[in-house]
């Protein structure tokens, strides 16, 4: 992936991009401080299936 095509698909998901970060950082946060590490892995795979379905729609 190029630099560009990156920039065009943050320019293009900006918010949902955003919002996901900020859900999950809290998530994340709470899930390590109470130990809960499968929570950890199931929070990380949802955010790879959640950008891998916005990059699906962005080549569509």
């Amino acid at each position: 992936m190029s630099v560009r095509t990156a920039g065009a698909f943050f320019r293009a998901h900006w918010l949902s991009l955003s919002l996901l970060a900020g859900i999950m950082g809290l998530y994340f946060t709470s899930a390590i401080l109470h130990g809960d590490y499968l929570y950890v892995l199931a929070g990380a795979l949802f955010v790879a299936a959640a950008v891998g379905f916005l990059w699906w729609r962005f080549e569509a």
